[in-house]
């Protein structure tokens, strides 16, 4: 599987067209097919997808059941306006209705195999490519003939534009975190048995649908007869959602990997046959397993049910919990908590000093040896949606753990690094048109459409503002204070981010103020009362 050739593809559905792109990746083949050369093209299109791993960004829940709708034509002819009607019944059903369906060529779906949180086009926003959203028709009615043509060669640049996007991002998750090795000892281990080879190759083929994660819930289940273990979902420690700095007596107190892993092989639901199986599954993948949960659960709650009654005891106070990790506060006793983990948990329990501590509600942003690490709102990467502005979190960092001035910081960070200012907007409210004062025109016809992703910037000459017409203030994260104020106002990005030039006209004040405001209104002592 992991040699088998791959085709990246993507799917674009109206109520009288579809369109199909595929491309192989990395390579120069593309192919299209679509209303209006079905017929034509469906022998290329059964050859391709027979043959081929296919791969999608959340394929399974749409896009393979369109698939499997247009390969059932492979030795008939399809009528245009049933085979329409019936790829449009499949895109209204309710998702749980079309979710399971069953998937009858090699599916690969990036989404689901590496449980991503975010779509291409976020993707598109971290890697500071153009973010290119479909402004030119609407998906819910059909494309009228005065322009047919014209709509139609739009959709299928659009479509091929995020098959490729699609491929940046299955070569980048790849590169990082390739799975199809775990993938095929998986297959090898579900189809132990008297096989021919194209038997089990087409079993594999069968399987090849679900990600590791549910390949390893099938070995448990059927190979191993293990029943899964019930979760206990109540939590030990019950934290404050409140926002505070600290840069002393905090520390991490983080539950092993190993542990957690021999606790698991030493269960007793487990034969030692099983272990001959076990023992071959990754440990990274058995602790994150959903099916054994549980199990892992349970030993996690143990411990910190343990060390609750100490804490309780000595006076400790734990300021948050994040997995498997509990930071707490500790102004005295520290050296006889480190003796204790030493002498009682020390292949358990690992702790680590906290020089600095940020805590805004359920997002932390700590210090340990110089390496800064941020949960929640406050994580950010290639691979995770941009919750809160990268900007912001640098210039928290510096304000708080590095004493700087925020319009110092503000004004040297744009200097080194200007494309951290970019904003991620997605937002599900029209943006609307604001004069050059900066006062919202909510009748304007010029509004950026709702439901889209866009790159934006605090623009000295912005046209828009994002704000809540009901509410009349401004969107979370967008701003604070007056909406027809000269601040905030904002721009469209319409290039990628290297092609950017006009970095004179971000506003550096909106920057600032925002800034400010952000810390007053979640760090001062009234914000905490």
């Amino acid at each position: 599987m992991k040699k088998a050739r791959k085709y990246i593809f993507d799917i674009e559905v109206f109520p009288n067209y579809f369109c199909v792109v595929a491309k192989q990746l990395n390579g120069k083949d593309i192919f299209v097919i679509d209303s209006d050369n079905f017929n034509q093209q469906k022998k290329r299109l059964y050859d391709i997808v027979s043959k081929n791993v296919m791969i999608s960004y959340a394929g399974h829940g749409f896009d393979d059941l369109i698939i499997n709708e247009l390969l059932r034509y492979k030795n008939r002819v399809a009528k245009r306006f049933l085979l329409n009607k019936n790829i449009n019944e499949i895109q209204n059903l309710y998702k749980e209705k079309y979710k399971n369906g069953k998937c009858e060529f090699y599916s690969y779906d990036i989404a689901d195999e590496y449980d991503l949180k975010l779509g291409v086009k976020g993707f598109e926003f971290n890697l500071g490519e153009n973010i290119e959203e479909q402004d030119f028709a609407n998906f819910n009615k059909s494309i009228k003939k005065d322009n047919y043509d014209e709509i139609v060669e739009k959709v299928v640049d659009y479509c091929l534009k995020d098959v490729l996007a699609t491929e940046k991002m299955y070569n980048y998750v790849s590169k990082n975190k390739n799975n199809w090795e775990e993938k095929e000892n998986l297959l090898n281990i579900i189809t132990t048995g008297n096989y021919k080879n194209s038997m089990k190759l087409k079993t594999k083929i069968k399987y090849l649908y679900y990600n590791n994660d549910k390949l390893l819930s099938l070995i448990l289940k059927n190979n191993l007869n293990i029943e899964q273990p019930k979760m206990i979902p109540k939590k030990v420690f019950k934290t404050v959602e409140e926002s505070y700095y600290l840069n002393d007596n905090v520390y991490k107190l983080s539950i092993k990997d190993d542990f957690l892993y021999n606790s698991l092989l030493e269960n007793k639901m487990f034969k030692k046959n099983d272990l001959n199986i076990l023992e071959k599954i990754s440990k990274n993948l058995l602790l994150q397993s959903s099916y054994l949960k549980g199990i892992t659960k349970k030993y996690e709650r143990i411990i910190l049910k343990k060390l609750k009654k100490y804490f309780r005891k000595k006076n400790i106070k734990v300021l948050e919990v994040f997995k498997n990790e509990v930071f707490l506060l500790i102004d005295k006793n520290v050296e006889e908590l480190k003796t204790k983990m030493e002498n009682k948990y020390s292949n358990i329990l690992e702790i680590n000093y906290i020089s600095n501590f940020l805590k805004d509600k359920k997002s932390l942003l700590y210090e340990i040896d110089k390496k800064i690490t941020g949960t929640n709102e406050f994580d950010y990467g290639n691979l995770i949606i941009p919750r809160q502005h990268i900007w912001l979190i640098k210039v928290l960092k510096n304000y708080f753990f590095d004493k700087k001035n925020i319009e110092t910081e503000i004004k040297e960070l744009f200097l080194k690094n200007p494309d951290v200012f970019f904003l991620y907007a997605s937002i599900y409210e029209n943006i609307y048109a604001c004069d050059n004062d900066g006062k919202v025109l909510y009748e304007d016809n010029d509004r950026l459409r709702k439901n889209r992703k866009y790159r934006l910037y605090f623009s000295k000459t912005g046209n828009y503002k994002v704000v809540i017409q009901e509410k009349n203030k401004y969107y979370k994260k967008f701003g604070f204070g007056d909406v027809n104020s000269n601040l905030y106002k904002v721009k469209k990005v319409e290039t990628n981010v290297n092609e950017f030039e006009d970095y004179e006209d971000m506003d550096l004040c909106s920057y600032i103020d925002y800034a400010k405001n952000y810390i007053d209104e979640n760090f001062s002592e009234e914000s905490n009362s």
